[in-house]
């Protein structure tokens, strides 16, 4: 491990400190008045609904704006943190939720970018991807680290931009969404390497939607909302339940009622879908009103098995039916004429135009709904867009506030609303709720569970077992490529998932009495 040992907090004084800080953009008051405080070897939840603040917290700390009024404290002296390479050289590293690693350069050479050990000039190849290779070791991953990253599976580069801030030898790690491409066994992983950092009283600040992850690693939590302070507690004296109803306002939305067994005709059906080197023999269906999860551990291929059905990835062999009819896409636009939308889990990279608008957005998968003799029409995309915007309660001051300045929970309400605009035959999800808050989470599953009980087929691929569980008819296991188990979703439990995505077949496994529940 690189970091440091070294921490140099003065003893009982905050690492790093928000003091009575306000911030706006223009006249939206983000923050109003916040003080928050992390103290040496503490990992402090940071909780609240999308736009309640937590991202200009984080940015405030980490030196990307800067208070109107009030203090930022380090070790109890008021400082101004100027820039993300300032907040580096004070011992604060930063892995926000979208990454910003490098695609065509080396894992090891987005890991330690400007800091690559050399002589004379030149650099050190061997020793730079020894010290990378050290540095994932920690976080069991096994990767060529001269392999590009944008080769790498989301997961694999989540752990990598993580590794990234640690090698920096940070005292203070702020942490925005962690784990939101990670399966459970990662998730373990990551915590036990978190807790080794809070060991040596590195102090870490952590913004997370998911509720069980925070009572299981935090020890304190604050709630944001509305851009201001609710609480500030230890884990240990406060609940899952009271610290939602603080986010918004009022009791738990609930949870939604699973898909129950489709009974309408194949949409899909996938026979012997096959890829050299990625995925193989891969056979299953899905009925109208059905929605199908796909579970899986880092490398497991899932994506790259809807991506091969949907015509993003070529090369596959094997048949794909839609509605009975063999198909071969060759590319997206060919899978939405037939009727398939694609909803993918990259939302700033492959999802949204981020410099163009929110009503460019809404209506960009079904631009020929809102157009007459080859000229859009304004009055039909504000009347769609505005009606996505109540559907989903996409907060946002107007259609024409550009998409790239929006909340990630609100951007992931677009790009889903955009693409169940086509209201498309089958529907493939990747990640559906990454990085969006509970009442958001609620409102995604309620529209998809709603969608289906219309007769839409959907595949929902995450690596969020629990949400699979409370949304999914059918649950299939993949494991390396190849399908493990077909699960129905009331009988699944987490011990049972987890061995087949471990690569156990679905007859080997022995289920646990106790059933995997939905988390928040």
């Amino acid at each position: 491990m690189t970091a440091s040992a070294e921490i140099g907090a003065l003893p009982g004084k905050p690492l790093l400190a928000l003091n009575s800080v306000r911030k706006s953009f223009g006249s939206n008051v983000v923050l109003d008045g916040i003080d928050f405080e992390l103290r040496p070897g503490e990992i402090h939840a940071l909780c609240g609904e999308n736009g309640a603040g937590k991202s200009t917290c984080l940015g405030l700390l980490y030196g990307l704006h800067h208070p109107n009024s009030g203090r930022i404290e380090r070790d109890g002296q008021v400082t101004r943190i100027e820039s993300p390479s300032h907040a580096q050289t004070l011992g604060i590293g930063c892995v926000f939720q979208e990454l910003s690693l490098a695609g065509a350069l080396s894992v090891a050479e987005n890991i330690y970018a400007g800091r690559a050990p050399s002589r004379a000039g030149i650099v050190q190849w061997g020793k730079l991807r020894q010290q990378a290779r050290a540095l994932l070791a920690e976080f069991d991953l096994d990767v060529d680290v001269s392999r590009p990253v944008d080769t790498l599976p989301i997961s694999s580069r989540q752990v990598v931009e993580i590794a990234k801030a640690l090698s920096l030898n940070s005292r203070v790690l702020l942490l925005d969404e962690p784990t939101s491409a990670l399966a459970p066994d990662e998730v373990d992983a990551l915590f036990k390497v978190l807790r080794k950092l809070t060991a040596r009283g590195i102090g870490i600040v952590y913004v997370s939607h998911h509720m069980s992850e925070i009572f299981r690693i935090a020890d304190r939590v604050t709630v944001l909302r509305d851009g201001r302070k609710i609480s500030t507690l230890p884990t240990s004296e406060t609940s899952q339940e009271r610290v939602v109803a603080e986010m918004i306002g009022g009791a738990h939305p609930g949870e939604v009622a699973r898909a129950e067994i489709a009974r309408g005709e194949d949409v899909l059906h996938v026979e012997g879908l096959t890829h050299a080197d990625d995925f193989e023999d891969v056979t299953f269906s899905v009925k109208a009103g059905e929605i199908v999860g796909l579970a899986g551990l880092m490398g497991a291929r899932r994506s790259e098995i809807v991506r091969s059905i949907v015509g993003l990835r070529h090369g596959a062999v094997g048949t794909v039916r839609l509605h009975g009819r063999a198909v071969r896409f060759h590319s997206l636009r060919n899978a939405m004429r037939a009727g398939v939308g694609f909803v993918p889990e990259e939302r700033k990279t492959e999802g949204l135009f981020l410099d163009q608008s929110l009503s460019d957005n809404l209506v960009s998968a079904s631009l020929a709904d809102h157009a007459a003799f080859g000229i859009m029409q304004a009055r039909s995309i504000r009347d769609a867009s505005r009606a996505a915007i109540v559907a989903f309660s996409i907060k946002a001051s107007d259609i024409r506030e550009r998409i790239g300045a929006l909340s990630g929970g609100n951007q992931q309400k677009v790009m889903l609303a955009k693409w169940l605009k086509r209201a498309p035959d089958l529907l493939i999800v990747e990640e559906p709720t990454k990085g969006v808050d509970v009442g958001a989470k609620f409102q995604i599953h309620t529209e998809l569970l709603r969608r289906a009980s219309e007769g839409m087929a959907i595949i929902v691929v995450s690596s969020d077992f629990p949400e699979l569980v409370s949304l999914c008819t059918r649950i299939l296991v993949i494991h390396e490529g190849r399908i493990m188990g077909d699960v129905a979703a009331h009988d699944a439990t987490e011990d049972t998932l987890l061995q087949m995505a471990a690569g156990l077949p679905q007859d080997a496994t022995q289920s646990p009495p106790a059933r995997l529940g939905a988390s928040a």
